[in-house]
């Protein structure tokens, strides 16, 4: 069996007897009921009160014959047809077969004993193929992409509801027209040219285009069907708002390579002027007051200098491959160096490690830095305590690592939990802390992890930082 749904058939014949024996023989398989008729004039009226999947209809009869039923029940309801033919009438199959009939049998050869399935068996073929074919056109209708078949000569033989309101006609009316007709000349000549080419080589050919300000993506595929065997099919997508992001993208990408550049020389060059100068300064500042003014000129260049780090990795981490090129990276060293700078900066902040670190690699990149760096800035910098503290805390499982920093701040209010990443709008009103978290968000996706913020006991609060081991 091809198909196990059921199966409605009309069976139309002027004999009774042979209505009886193929509707018994056919009514025994689960998956058949059979429907009877006696001429073309009945079976039209039983079409008109109940719905069938195919027709089985005698040639030869009283009124319409098979051939005119045919033609009737094509118009009106396009039901797969099966024409019963008597022997030796093989113009007669000719005929129907040229008419677009979907299948015929001799009705000798299916009155044999036992030959019965093989009526069976084309039923269950043309109603299989009908129904495949319902269920194509019914995609092919639905997509969004323009879907046409087009002969060598460039004459549209078929064509999709998408293609018919992309040129604001119908498909009847697009049926028969010529490429020409409704694309601008050299788009047509393109079109068709590439679609001789998919003819040639007897595979698809890719290729884009555009006209006024539309773009195309396009795929020129042969048909291989009989007489259609000369034609092509061609899908065609609207690719204009693709191409238009990828212009904002890529001026998107320029200005933060200016950015980038700016924040990595300019800048920086001027801080650690500001530094060297603050630092000159000091040795000949001997009153109190001043040295605190000297000593807040380097805090602010510190923070100055942290934000341009900030900036610049935050730029390296959207305008760059760097997540497809994640390596093994030490997590003891990068762990270690940024203990160390925060100590360095953060002169009121104490530091501890609950436990050594394990010698590990994780899933990462250089990058990784900006994390754990940012994480300890934030514990210091929003830490209102008289002993800021927090305690760093990294245990290992088969398959990731988790670093944990808790610190004795201010803690995160449950409101702005969710959004303490700056996953949302960022700007002076947003929730987050700042574009540091964000960072540190972004690039512990990129790596495949998770960072979380929750509550410390019995104050601050804990970031924990998932990563995947390196394979």
């Amino acid at each position: 069996m091809m198909d196990t749904s059921s199966i409605d058939v009309l069976l139309v014949d002027d004999s009774g007897f042979f209505r009886t024996i193929v509707s018994d023989r056919l009514g025994e398989a689960d998956n058949v009921s059979v429907w009877k008729a006696e001429n073309g004039e009945e079976a039209l009226a039983t079409l008109s009160e109940r719905s069938v999947d195919c027709v089985v209809s005698d040639f030869e009869m009283p009124g319409l014959n098979g051939l005119e039923l045919y033609e009737r029940v094509d118009e009106e309801y396009g039901l797969p047809f099966i024409l019963l033919t008597g022997q030796g009438d093989e113009r007669t199959a000719s005929r129907a077969i040229g008419a677009g009939i979907d299948d015929y049998l001799r009705k000798d050869d299916i009155a044999e004993e036992g030959q019965l399935q093989l009526l069976a068996n084309r039923i269950e073929n043309v109603v299989a193929q009908r129904r495949a074919n319902e269920k194509y056109e019914l995609l092919v209708n639905n997509t969004p992409d323009e879907i046409t078949q087009v002969a060598v000569d460039g004459t549209i033989t078929a064509a999709n509801e998408a293609a018919a309101r992309s040129f604001d006609t119908t498909r009847s009316e697009l049926t028969g027209a010529h490429l020409s007709d409704v694309l601008p000349k050299e788009t047509a000549a393109g079109r068709i040219e590439h679609g001789r080419r998919a003819l040639t080589a007897g595979s698809a050919v890719t290729f884009q285009d555009s006209f006024g300000v539309r773009h195309f993506h396009n795929v020129a595929a042969p048909v291989s069907v009989g007489s259609e065997a000369d034609s092509f099919q061609l899908i065609t997508r609207d690719i204009t708002g693709q191409k238009r992001r990828e212009r904002e993208l890529e001026a998107r990408t320029e200005e933060l390579a200016v950015i980038n550049r700016l924040v990595r020389h300019d800048i920086n060059n001027d801080i650690q002027l500001l530094l060297a100068w603050a630092d000159g300064i000091e040795r000949y500042v001997d009153d109190e007051n001043a040295r605190e003014y000297v000593e807040r000129i380097q805090h602010t260049c510190d923070h100055i200098d942290e934000l341009t780090t900030i900036a610049r990795d935050f730029v390296d981490s959207i305008g760059s491959d760097a997540e497809f090129s994640l390596t093994g990276i030490d997590l003891r060293q990068i762990l270690d160096d940024e203990i160390e700078k925060a100590d360095r900066r953060h002169e009121e902040l104490t530091i501890s490690v609950e436990r050594p670190i394990p010698q590990v690699a994780v899933r990462a990149n250089e990058l990784l830095s900006s994390v754990f760096g940012n994480l300890l800035s934030n514990a210091a910098r929003h830490n209102d305590s008289a002993e800021p503290r927090v305690t760093v805390t990294v245990e290992e499982s088969t398959t990731e690592v988790t670093v944990r920093f808790a610190d004795n701040g201010p803690g995160v209010p449950d409101s702005q939990k969710a959004a303490i990443f700056g996953k949302g709008e960022m700007g002076p009103d947003s929730p987050g802390t700042g574009i540091g978290l964000y960072l540190a968000h972004t690039l512990v996706e990129q790596y495949g992890g998770e960072i979380t913020v929750e509550d410390n006991e019995p104050t601050g609060c804990v970031f924990t930082v998932t990563l995947p081991k390196h394979a």
